[in-house]
């Protein structure tokens, strides 16, 4: 075990990028082994941590913190879940509509399995809060899905009503989809209406 890394693990997804670096390629690779099991091929784990490593800028470095999240991800829930942290906060950065929805779909993954539908569901949300902004582009495709399982979610829940108000908003979207509207892939669709909200 290295406790080093999983204290700065702890502190969020920078803190321990900084110390995994610090450890170095083998004790890193080492560590995270460990925590995964033997489910995880080692030589896997090396690969893409010396990737993220050997990366010469942030596009680089998202593309292999997303490969090493989605290796770990069945195995290693809090480092899965950081990494798609990092890649999301880029995606956002870089207004990269594929990023943000790659990754708000494994984030609200590990969060179903952790038996919170609630905080799974609130990454589409806020993908679908994004879409909305004059910014925010992507295939119509996407602003379906992420209606489709904020309803999934919420029936889950237990929440019938919220199930109801987003299959009506996901109408809203829909007639402008099949009208080839301009707002089916940028912009806000409804402007009139607030930004969605969750059943916290």
């Amino acid at each position: 075990m290295n406790p080093r890394l999983d204290a700065a693990l702890t502190e969020g997804y920078d803190a321990w990028e900084v110390a995994a670096k610090s450890a170095g390629l083998a004790r890193t690779v080492a560590w995270a082994s460990q925590r995964a099991g033997e489910d995880v091929p080692k030589e896997d784990l090396r690969e893409f941590v010396s990737a993220l490593f050997d990366a010469e800028d942030e596009d680089e470095r998202t593309i292999a913190r997303a490969e090493l999240a989605e290796l770990l991800e069945e195995n290693d829930d809090a480092l899965a879940d950081a990494l798609w942290e990092r890649v999301l906060q880029h995606g956002f950065a870089s207004v990269d509509p594929d990023l943000i929805f790659e990754a708000s779909s494994h984030l609200a993954g590990i969060a179903e399995d952790n038996s919170d539908p609630l905080a799974a569901a609130e990454y589409f949300i806020d993908f679908l809060n994004w879409r909305r902004q004059p910014e925010g582009v992507s295939d119509p495709e996407s602003v379906q899905t992420a209606f489709d399982e904020i309803v999934r979610l919420a029936e889950a829940d237990g929440e019938p009503r919220v199930a109801a108000q987003f299959t009506f908003w996901q109408v809203e979207y829909t007639r402008a989809a099949e009208s080839e509207a301009e707002e089916s892939t940028n912009g806000d669709w409804s402007p009139a209406r607030a930004p969605y909200e969750s059943w916290a």
